[in-house]
């Protein structure tokens, strides 16, 4: 009878004690002078249990989720079959409340990086989770409920591999729920954690389980197909990420999608913006896994190139398109079409200066794959004494805009190998320096890129999708489980050794660069002679 007045100690309770947190991590800073425990076990554990009013359980979830930082491994083991049973409540605030708790509670990590609850503590309720989850989204109102299918996406990722033998399930259950969501896609983050849980599921299992992919592709194939054939734009870019990420699982194309590959080429397919990332990233699979069918066709490939590179919002990726094409193919077999590539490159340059970096990523790939004399050949073969001149303003000046931490590695060796087999350079004193210059101030920036912990929280915590208040916009936004790797194309080699091994070999051969070095500013000419120290 009293549910009122202990909703309001409730809340009381939760405001005081916290003094610092966010919506991500829950309370990070506590009131040392409330026993929160001790709270926890008088009052709270009781409302879970008893689900006496439907209030008092939602504000009994709250303070858990609120909280979930301070409570640990017992009190996870303890609470978590609570919430559990709390999925089947017939009260949509609860249940929600319940499946939101133990999605934020699946993502905490202690100070060694574990996960608080992790995949061994998880699975004796897994099966049973997974139930109640999807049974949420049969409930009268929570059929697209966010929160549900977001913590159905947890719950794959935190399962990992011990996902495979529901696999079949879920996805069973995600494709009628795709379906159903086609007639009208009103709900942008639902059909986003969708997507999600379906990128995790492929990405978990298919790469340990190589011999799942034809099963995967048997059952996604078909509802992705009359996505496409239903040109549902809220859904193409999320359908191309997951059969680019499919592919990638693959050994070499299958008859699917040996058929697919043809209408990709198709101008209309680059049409609408939100397509074309997720579209480049599957050609850049074709090339890898079916490098025969892109080749049959590669004068439509070139099209692709040519018209996304025409556009300032599109040419990095015609950029990442020519790095792919670069990397799969031989010199010999693209040779009749270099100089085109590279008579666009050039002129692209000339109207939008920012194509700079993403267009020295892609030539470094061209070094890496052929060699730096191909690449001053090539560029001498337009003009005469052009290659001097694009390695001094061109690449020394972008270099260090390059993002990603591969394709700067990748540029960083590029450089150093031009410097040393270019001996040309040695009479172009601007040129030599701002290439050095360029690849020293890129390995001492290098140690804010992204870290192991950056990347465990790009996992947890997969970006949050606008509700869709101001309209269902058919952008791009890219799948946190989807997420493309960069292939490195110097796999053993580490850029500041390298750097630093360049600069003491060229010192011995070719003692002209000692001069060549002594115009570089004192301070570069200080951290590149303690970078050579340090490197051995």
């Amino acid at each position: 009878d009293g549910w009122k007045a202990k909703d309001v100690a409730v809340f009381l309770v939760i405001a005081l004690t916290i003094k610092g947190g966010t919506s991500k991590l829950g309370a990070t800073q506590t009131n040392q002078l409330v026993d929160l425990i001790d709270f926890f076990n008088k009052h709270v554990v009781a409302e879970l249990q008893e689900a006496r009013h439907p209030v008092l359980t939602a504000d009994a979830i709250k303070f858990v989720t609120v909280f979930r930082a301070q409570l640990d491994r017992g009190v996870y083991e303890r609470v978590l079959p609570m919430l559990l049973a709390l999925l089947a409540h017939k009260n949509l605030v609860v249940h929600t409340y319940a499946a939101s708790a133990i999605e934020r509670m699946l993502t905490v990590r202690d100070s060694n990086g574990q996960r608080r609850f992790d995949t061994p503590q998880l699975l004796p309720l897994l099966q049973q989770l997974l139930t109640s989850l999807f049974g949420i989204l049969s409930m009268p109102g929570s059929e697209e409920n966010a929160y549900a299918m977001r913590a159905i996406m947890r719950v794959t990722v935190v399962a990992g591999e011990a996902m495979a033998p529901y696999a079949n399930v879920c996805i069973d259950s995600l494709n009628n729920i795709l379906v159903r969501v086609c007639a009208n896609p009103s709900n942008p983050t639902f059909n986003h954690y969708l997507f999600e849980t379906v990128a995790s599921l492929v990405r978990y299992i298919c790469a340990a389980s190589p011999a799942a992919v034809d099963a995967f592709e048997t059952l996604l194939f078909p509802p992705f197909q009359t996505v496409l054939q239903m040109d549902i734009s809220e859904f193409t870019p999320y359908v191309f990420q997951v059969l680019a990420q499919l592919l990638e699982c693959r050994p070499s194309l299958s008859a699917s999608y040996e058929a697919l590959f043809p209408p990709l080429l198709m101008p209309t397919m680059w049409e609408r913006p939100g397509n074309i990332p997720p579209l480049v990233r599957l050609l850049c699979a074709y090339m890898i896994k079916g490098k025969a069918q892109v080749y049959a066709r590669i004068e439509g490939v070139l099209g692709v190139f040519q018209k996304l590179l025409a556009t300032r919002a599109t040419d990095a990726h015609a950029c990442r398109l020519l790095s792919a094409l670069f990397t799969a193919f031989d010199a010999a077999e693209l040779q009749q079409y270099l100089v085109p590539i590279f008579n666009l490159c050039l002129t692209r340059l000339q109207t939008n200066k920012k194509a700079g970096p993403p267009l020295v990523a892609a030539w470094s790939v061209y070094v890496a794959r052929y060699g730096a004399t191909a690449l001053r050949s090539q560029f001498e073969a337009i003009q005469p004494g052009l290659c001097g001149m694009i390695l001094g303003r061109v690449w020394g000046e972008n270099a260090p805009s390059v993002a990603g931490a591969i394709p700067r590695k990748m540029v960083i060796i590029s450089t150093a190998r031009i410097l040393a087999e270019c001996p040309e350079l040695l009479s172009a004193a601007d040129s030599f320096c701002s290439l050095l210059e360029a690849a020293l101030t890129m390995v001492l920036a290098d140690h804010g890129v992204e870290t192991k912990a950056d990347a465990e929280e790009a996992e947890d915590c997969p970006p949050d999708i606008d509700n869709g208040a101001n309209g269902y916009a058919a952008a791009y936004v890219q799948l946190s489980f989807a997420a493309a790797g960069e292939q490195d194309l110097y796999p053993s080699e580490d850029s500041t050794r390298f750097l630093a091994a360049t600069v003491r070999q060229l010192s011995v051969s070719q003692p002209a660069s000692a001069q060549l070095i002594q115009r570089l500013p004192a301070e570069k000419q200080q951290q590149l002679s303690e970078l050579v120290q340090r490197a051995g």
